[in-house]
């Protein structure tokens, strides 16, 4: 099986040899209060696992940073386009959208895997964060870009061991490397459902009465409209987006794939931002000298609008 990498794939890739190494020498334990001190994402339940993170990765390692009131506010634009680029682009690519943040929200690692090509296809910034990241290191002071670098490596190093470790528990072979790309694609995978609740932050207030025109027949219209009014009763007026998400997450789930994906695609139809799908721009394979055979360029093929 060949595997193409880019962004932060191959930054996690190039860091399997450390990890290797880490794994086989014995570190210095840190102090206590180096550690209190230390801004960092890892973090483990009883039995010493991981516990992965639930939000992209780049937000949750800047929510462990001491931040400006300065680099806040440069951070928001960067964000607020880069969601806006990732909603737009799943847009054009909905019939996944919907069992990828599910099998998140359940923590299926291994399912997920199968279910982002289309998705990378159509948002390349997915697999490849070098756009984003290079927007938020201009946004950062010099310290806080090493710190950012520094947690989101640390936390990935650590999500290939963990996940190699559930592999060998599981009679896999669990190769780091392999173990460090499928931990990259759940970094893809956060992105996409925090895009899908955001859409269903988004229709929550008007989800009942979008539901009858949304193409889902009568009888899932039925089912989420009873479990909207039931969990309406119970967020009230005042109830954060988090919640909405969350609401909006248990209400699609009383209906079925096919029915999710129908309506996923109308609620993007209708609440993403319509901006131009991206093709494949394959890049021009150099002549070969005489009598050598023409080598194709390294590079994935450029993502570019239509």
């Amino acid at each position: 099986m060949s595997v193409v990498v880019t962004g932060s794939v191959c930054m996690i890739l190039s860091l399997s040899a450390g990890i290797a190494h880490a794994q086989g020498a014995a570190q210095p334990a840190p102090t206590q209060s180096a550690q209190a001190e230390r801004p960092t994402l890892i973090k483990r339940d009883a039995a010493g696992s991981l516990v992965r993170i639930d939000q992209p990765l780049e937000r949750a390692t800047l929510a462990v940073l001491k931040l400006s009131d300065d680099e806040k506010a440069k951070l928001e634009p960067v964000f607020a386009e880069h969601e806006r680029l990732v909603d737009g682009a799943l847009r054009h690519a909905t019939a996944n959208i919907s069992r990828v943040a599910r099998v998140m929200e359940e923590n299926n690692n291994a399912e997920v895997q199968g279910k982002l090509n289309e998705l990378d296809n159509s948002a390349p910034m997915l697999r490849n964060r070098g756009a984003l990241r290079t927007a938020i290191a201009n946004a950062l002071t010099t310290e806080n870009n090493a710190m950012f670098n520094g947690v989101m490596r640390e936390y990935m190093q650590a999500a290939a061991q963990q996940a190699q470790r559930e592999a060998q528990q599981q009679n896999r072979k669990g190769q780091l490397g392999l173990m460090a790309v499928a931990e990259a694609r759940r970094v893809a995978a956060m992105d996409v459902r925090a895009s899908f609740r955001r859409i269903g932050i988004a229709a929550w207030p008007q989800l009942k009465d979008i539901l009858p025109a949304s193409g889902i027949n009568s009888t899932s219209a039925a089912a989420m409209q009873a479990k909207i009014d039931e969990l309406s009763a119970s967020l009230g007026a005042d109830a954060s987006s988090e919640a909405k998400a969350d609401a909006f997450m248990t209400a699609i789930n009383v209906i079925s794939d096919d029915q999710q994906r129908v309506l996923t695609d109308a609620l993007y139809k209708r609440f993403a931002p319509d901006i131009p799908p991206m093709k494949k721009v394959e890049q021009p394979v150099p002549e070969a000298a005489p009598g050598k055979t023409a080598t194709p360029p390294a590079n994935e093929p450029v993502l570019q609008p239509r």
